[in-house]
């Protein structure tokens, strides 16, 4: 470690007070700044473990900094996982309390539910699909609460990937049923198209985004389960929200799902 455990410590207390209060924070500094991957990690999975102690629970994982663009400006080599929790979850068509989020942004997504677990580090795209259920169209909300010039992987790595929501479709896909690398999506906010893409937008192809989450959660001696949710990464770029804005974003072939915030 080239940090003292204590600072840790200071680090997760000072993240869980964060998604408390809602309120814009600095990246770290000092020498929190100079904190390893490994060590963002241990932050983010101190935060999980304080957030299951009040009595939330772990639904699934996310995976963000699935383009190389942005990895680029936050100079890492490989995306970065998070952790979903259970008070995040909404269903097609909800209405979402704006006042939740500090500064929400919305990215379109592929969900995966996981009818088998899924171990590394030797996992495959073959493996991926044999554990899938099916996939769902996803609306992820992320909460920009880091704000300043000093942004780092290791600052959003340890801010559980700045997570705060997902919405999901109600039409669930067998993933044998679709070539999710051409599967197209518009994203649309008050009925305007806002965005679009397609699957391939993220590292080639969703499966691939999974495959990497389950061989990277081996390093830290963690697995993806049965029944967990996993959000592949976003396919248009990231869509500011505010109060009274509608979103909703089509697939091709996956459907819809949409969400209002009041």
């Amino acid at each position: 470690m080239t940090i003292p455990r204590e600072m840790v410590e200071e680090a997760i207390k000072r993240v869980e007070l964060s998604y408390r209060e809602k309120k814009p924070i600095e990246p770290f500094s000092g020498l929190l700044e100079a904190m390893t991957q490994e060590e963002a990690y241990q932050i983010q999975y101190g935060l999980v473990e304080r957030l299951r102690n009040q009595g939330q629970k772990v639904i699934g994982h996310k995976v963000a900094l699935t383009s190389r663009a942005a990895r680029l400006q936050l100079g890492i080599g490989e995306p970065a996982f998070g952790h979903l929790m259970n008070p995040g979850i909404y269903l097609n068509g909800s209405t979402i309390p704006f006042e939740r989020f500090l500064n929400p942004f919305v990215e379109a997504e592929v969900a995966f539910l996981l009818k088998h677990d899924l171990q590394g580090p030797n996992v495959t795209p073959l493996s991926v699909l044999k554990a899938t259920e099916g996939v769902f169209p996803a609306i992820e909300v992320v909460n920009l609460i880091l704000q300043g010039p000093r942004l780092k992987a290791n600052d959003l790595i340890a801010y559980n990937a700045l997570n705060a929501g997902v919405v999901l479709g109600s039409q669930l896909t067998p993933v044998q049923a679709v070539d999710l690398r051409y599967e197209g999506v518009a994203l649309e906010l008050d009925g305007e198209l806002v965005g679009s893409g397609a699957g391939a937008e993220v590292m080639g192809n969703p499966v691939h985004s999974v495959v990497w989450l389950a061989n990277k959660l081996a390093e830290f001696n963690d697995f993806l389960r049965a029944g967990e949710i996993i959000i592949s990464g976003s396919i248009t770029s990231a869509l500011k929200v505010n109060k009274g804005n509608h979103v909703k974003i089509t697939f091709t072939r996956l459907g819809s799902v949409g969400a209002k915030f009041l």
